[in-house]
């Protein structure tokens, strides 16, 4: 079977999935009537697959693509009309199955008279489909798994693949993203600095953890052997374009220096545009924080392992009851990547976190749970008191703040914090930082920087 024929085969058997599913038993009439138009469309789409031309099917193609167009921005809306927790699911699989049939129909389109598909098709695909799996969970019946298998079988469709197609035009980059520290390095109190251990048994990291509240240490030998830093490397753009279909794939942007500025923003752009964009020297900053890459991008997941320590048994939070969450089955694992200069603002979790730097280098500063970081409260409907209103950054002059800070103010400020209890660090390539629960903490990226974070409980 041909690629082409694969893929017309793959979304058929998905379509007459989504027309025979089971009768919603959900009461919520409007979805009950935006669900019987979606199995409308992916009937037609049938037609359209199973003409032999198309002159033999009378599918109103126009109003196809407005009819899906239209579901997809019914599910839209109630993306703004619910908070995300609160959003019934059956309106983010119905999100998901509409983008999932656009971009059978835009297949259908465009393989009619080609045996591949062309760039800006494949992009628009992708990017559909990335949407289904960032903003809706890839929820549905066909789900996140269907999507990735989607996704396998469209990189056989690239026009680059065509013998007589002209070589695809590549962003030049260097064989390795630059380690230069372009705004200097934070200098080391040696009486704060993070102790480096290695060679730990569970056992003795049971017994650290457990015997008293713990401090954030170093390990330098956690994750020596991952791909990501040997034969899967990293810090080759070339490496991490290959893995996310050219580039093409959709992820999620932080715009601005700091989640708590006012003209912060986020947008999803894809991959290469990011590394064109941002991780070059850039007057923006743009950063990849805090996102399950690796659920959205499975082959990238297995250029990294979870480090053994996060199967221990470790306290729960030491200060505050209330802030403890319900126990995970396994670490929730998170990507940060990012240009020099990118931040995370003084925050607490309510996990421990064991901070793997894969790319580059950050400066970390620790504050214990017990100290008054001046938490923030809610600010537009949201609870921001995990996010201190102390900006280290700004207090120690490496940063402007939005309205500007005095030397005396910052003198005042910092004198204030200078019988605070606090640890800091520069993390390097392999280095792992433990830091505990509850623990604030203030991350600065040095140089391009890739990190993984794992939360457990």
């Amino acid at each position: 079977m041909t690629p082409r024929d694969e893929i017309l085969s793959w979304y058929r058997t998905a379509a007459l999935k989504l027309i025979n599913s089971p009768s919603p038993t959900s009461t919520d009439a409007e979805y009950i009537a935006v669900n019987q138009l979606l199995q409308r469309q992916a009937t037609s789409l049938l037609r359209i697959h199973d003409a032999k031309d198309t002159s033999t099917h009378t599918i109103n193609q126009d109003l196809l693509k407005r009819r899906l167009d239209d579901i997809t921005s019914i599910s839209t809306s109630k993306f703004y009309a619910y908070r995300y927790d609160l959003l019934p699911s059956h309106w983010r699989e119905i999100h998901t199955d509409a983008l999932i049939l656009t971009t059978f129909h835009e297949i259908l389109t465009s393989l009619t008279s080609n045996t591949w598909l062309e760039e800006h098709v494949l992009d628009h695909i992708v990017e559909l489909l990335d949407r289904a799996v960032i903003t809706a969970g890839g929820a549905g019946i066909l789900g996140t798994k269907w999507i990735e298998q989607t996704l396998q079988l469209l990189e056989r469709l690239s026009p680059t693949d065509e013998p007589d197609e002209p070589p695809a035009k590549k962003a030049k980059l260097h064989t390795e993203f630059s380690s230069e520290e372009p705004y200097g390095r934070p200098v080391l109190s040696p009486q704060r600095s993070c102790p480096i251990h290695k060679a730990w048994s569970l056992t003795t990291f049971e017994r650290y953890m457990n015997s008293h509240p713990p401090r954030p240490i170093i390990f330098t030998d956690l994750v020596a052997t991952w791909p990501a830093l040997t034969d899967h490397p990293w810090k080759s753009p070339e490496y991490l374009l290959s893995q996310t279909f050219n580039g093409r794939r959709l992820i999620p942007v932080e715009i601005g220096r700091s989640y708590v500025d006012p003209n912060w923003g986020q947008e999803l752009i894809p991959f290469k545009d990011f590394l064109s964009r941002y991780i070059t020297p850039s007057k923006t900053t743009g950063y990849l924080a805090q996102h399950d890459l690796f659920t959205q991008i499975p082959s990238l997941r297995g250029d990294i392992s979870t480090p053994d320590l996060c199967w221990s048994s470790v306290p729960l939070h030491p200060t505050d009851k209330s802030k403890n969450k319900e126990k995970v089955d396994v670490p929730r694992v998170n990507a940060w990547f990012g240009p020099a200069r990118t931040i995370t603002p003084l925050h607490t979790d309510a996990y421990h976190n064991l901070l793997v730097q894969v790319v580059g280098t950050k400066y970390v500063r620790l504050y214990p749970p017990w100290s008054d970081m001046r938490p923030r409260g809610v600010e537009d409907g949201v609870d921001m008191s995990n996010t201190s209103a102390l900006d280290v950054g700004v207090l120690e002059g490496w940063d402007e703040g939005e309205e500007g800070m005095s030397e005396g103010e910052r003198e005042s400020l910092r004198a204030e914090l200078e019988g605070e209890e606090y640890w800091e660090c520069i993390l390097g390539e392999r280095d792992t930082l433990l830091i505990p629960m509850g623990w604030w903490h203030y991350v600065r990226s040095l140089s391009v920087s890739f990190s993984v974070s794992f939360w457990w409980n």
